[in-house]
């Protein structure tokens, strides 16, 4: 297996078992603030595992590579929760307006 794929499945695993825990845990809570810290954790991970490497070849690439998988990883998972759970994202009210 490639060091590239190597580094992003363990990330990329954490993506989607984040996902699928956003929407199981937060029934009745807004999951697109949690869908963004989860991919705020997985940048983190994506960086904690290059730095463990300790291979500067190929760094931006490999993160890049990363990066990309997660954000469709969680691109998906949204869209699918926007499917199965309508558009009630969209459906907020501002305490300070009038």
């Amino acid at each position: 297996m490639p060091r590239r794929f190597a580094t992003a499945l363990p990330v990329w695993v954490v993506a989607l078992i984040g996902s699928v825990g956003a929407f199981v845990i937060n029934e009745a809570q807004p999951w697109p603030a949690t869908l963004s810290i989860v991919v705020g954790a997985c940048l983190i991970l994506t960086f904690g595992i290059q730095l463990a490497l300790q291979r500067k070849k190929g760094l931006v690439n490999r993160m890049a590579f990363t990066t990309t998988g997660v954000l469709i990883i969680v691109g998906v998972a949204m869209v699918i929760a926007v499917i199965v759970d309508g558009v009630t994202i969209l459906d907020w009210t501002w305490e300070g307006v009038g």
